[in-house]
């Protein structure tokens, strides 16, 4: 289950040593020293070529009820049959506590890979978010939720010529764990990845779709969303506080914009807020996709990390976005003076229609020659329209003209023998106006 040099002999003085369980696995060395038990390496009796490693757990305070669930939990994640689940052959119990026969792993789990190259590029993470999302929502679905997942518990091994190849372990453990532990406050869980509601009672899959969220963002920040002092300060973080989002712990452009609201809707406190399930939680993450450029920046942050310079990297992207800063303000302002030059130049339109059709018309001081009904193109501005006829009373208007834009104008004069009074200069009605435009110079001339 763990990397060669992780194999040794182990204590001779081991009870487990040389016993053969269920009539059929020897086991021959100790591989690894862990928490409430060990892991073992095993030699299958009935099939020779099939390595088996064995996990035995200390169970001498849990109840017989868990041990139980524990072990029927194993048998179910034993039918799921998922490559990215570690192959569990048996089970049962022993003198030294319950165990499990399970197929034997070499590689390096995520835990050991963080703290060697810290965190990972995108593209690297989010392969290895779908594979953990892949076994998981194939073991929900038989009603099994893990319970601790942590960076631990995921082993990478090479196959298939993909060094990143999945292998989920420890279904259930933590529930034997915690059973076995006295010390109030534990959980039989990694606490930095324990879903808030696990402190207070029962847990369902939502839980593993929160610690999956935790794991994430360590991949790609370095760090677990929430660290603390002490176990009740980060447990209060769980239940409180509101993680960072881990594009602003990365280099700018390294992370796709939108995987801040997929990891944080994971991290939900409320499990009705998060996502509903694996699937779901899976399809979000193949969604964070970098754009061509973030991809160059992830590429050449990747050498600069490789060859010890991030410090210079950083420095050239500082100086780069103030130069694509200072290029935007250009761009920016150069649209704005093309859009006011539009507006200034393009010509409006004043549509005039008289009662009578012959009346004379003079816009802005200058005669037009045609009659009504009448269009006139006229650049943006404010214009004076002047309406007379013999016999009838003048009217003035006042036009507001914008670009692009008709203004209608349908004026009916008055003959003089039907006004009650007929005043020495000419009555002036206010048009609709648009108002805010420039006053424009006359630029009057019938429409073709």
């Amino acid at each position: 289950m763990m990397s060669s040099s992780d194999v040794h002999t182990g204590n001779p003085r081991d009870p487990l040593l040389g016993q053969v369980l269920l009539d059929r696995y020897r086991v021959v060395r100790k591989l690894e020293e862990r928490s409430g038990g060990g892991l073992y390496f095993a030699q299958h009796l009935l099939s020779a070529d099939r390595k088996v490693a064995v996990e035995v757990l200390e169970a001498d305070h849990a109840r017989a009820t868990v041990i139980d669930q524990f072990l029927e939990d194993a048998r179910t994640v034993a039918r799921v049959g998922h490559e990215n689940v570690v192959e569990i052959f048996n089970g049962g119990r022993s003198a030294q506590g319950v165990f499990l026969a399970m197929e034997y792993l070499e590689g390096t789990d995520l835990a050991r890979l963080l703290a060697k190259d810290g965190p990972l590029m995108w593209d690297r993470a989010q392969g290895i978010v779908l594979q953990i999302a892949a076994g998981l929502g194939a073991v929900h679905r038989h009603g099994v939720v893990h319970r601790d997942l942590c960076p631990e518990n995921v082993l990478l091994v090479p196959r298939a010529g993909r060094r990143d190849f999945v292998k989920l372990l420890d279904f259930g453990v933590a529930r034997v764990k915690a059973a076995g532990e006295s010390e109030p406050g534990s959980f039989g869980s990694a606490p930095e990845y324990l879903a808030p509601e696990a402190q207070h009672g029962p847990v369902d899959h939502r839980a593993d779709v929160y610690a999956l969220g935790c794991v994430t963002y360590q991949m790609v920040t370095g760090r677990p969303p929430f660290v603390a002092d002490s176990l009740a300060a980060l447990l209060s973080k769980h239940e409180s506080e509101i993680p960072a989002a881990p594009t602003t712990l990365r280099p700018a452009g390294t992370l796709p914009v939108d995987l801040d609201a997929v990891v944080l809707r994971a991290l939900e406190k409320d499990p009705g807020r998060r996502w509903p399930d694996m699937a779901s939680f899976a399809d979000a993450i193949s969604r964070c996709r970098l754009t061509r450029r973030q991809s160059v920046r992830v590429e050449a942050l990747s050498i600069a990390e490789l060859s010890g310079k991030t410090d210079a990297f950083e420095a050239d992207a500082r100086r780069r976005r103030r130069v694509w800063a200072i290029a935007s303000v250009a761009v920016a302002v150069g649209i704005a003076i093309a859009v006011l030059r539009i507006l200034t130049t393009t010509p409006g339109h004043v549509q005039i229609s008289t009662v009578p059709a012959d009346a004379d018309l003079i816009f802005n001081g200058l005669p037009v020659a045609a009659r009504s009904p009448v269009v006139l193109d006229a650049a943006p501005g404010r214009y004076t329209l002047v309406v007379s006829r013999a016999g009838y009373l003048p009217v003035q208007r006042a036009v507001d003209v914008r670009a692009g834009a008709t203004v209608s104008l349908p004026i009916q004069l008055t003959a003089v023998q039907q006004a009650t009074a007929a005043p020495a200069a000419p009555a002036i009605i206010p048009a609709p106006t648009l108002a805010g435009e420039p006053t424009g110079a006359a630029a009057a001339a019938p429409a073709p």
